[in-house]
């Protein structure tokens, strides 16, 4: 159980992180943030484009979503397709992406994203990967990282969502 005091616990360490990262990126309207699954990501998503407030500018800020688990592979190509038309648009207005997810579980999402990014023109050295929890098995390893976990993290505003199952 992620409850409200560890999450605020590893927003505060990830961030700390990211500003770290990120110190030499001058240009706030150079710098894109994409929440990946925003139904789950929002608030780390929030508060990271906050923390890289440059001059009192923000980076772009958008919402990726991704299919869940169990949805099908036409729902799960719709989603890819939505990256596909749009990275090129981004690589044009940002030049660095913070990729943020609350949770990275497999490492799937952020495998075929990065993917999708490079093709475009985005170094991997320009992409910095953020999850507040990622499961130890995961096959995609974020350089930022709040904490590990074994299990699928539950979080304390969390309302039954049946794809878990």
């Amino acid at each position: 159980m992620i409850n409200q005091e560890l999450e605020n616990k590893l927003l505060s360490e990830v961030i700390g992180k990211v500003k770290e990262e990120t110190s030499e990126w001058k240009d706030a309207l150079k710098i894109g943030v994409i929440c990946v699954s925003p139904d789950y990501s929002s608030i780390v998503g929030l508060r990271v484009l906050h923390s890289l407030s440059r001059d009192g500018e923000l980076p772009h800020y958008m919402f990726l979503d991704v299919a869940y688990p169990d949805d099908s592979q036409e729902k799960k190509d719709a989603y890819k397709r939505v990256l596909e038309l749009t990275a090129a648009h981004l690589k044009k207005i940002m030049d660095k992406i913070v990729l943020v997810e609350a949770a990275v579980l497999t490492g799937g999402n952020y495998t075929w994203i990065i993917e999708e990014l490079t093709k475009v023109g985005f170094a991997h050295e320009d992409i910095l990967t953020l999850a507040l929890v990622e499961h130890k098995d995961s096959v995609f390893k974020s350089k930022i990282v709040g904490d590990y976990v074994n299990e699928v993290p539950t979080f304390y505003w969390e309302e039954y969502n049946k794809h878990w199952d």
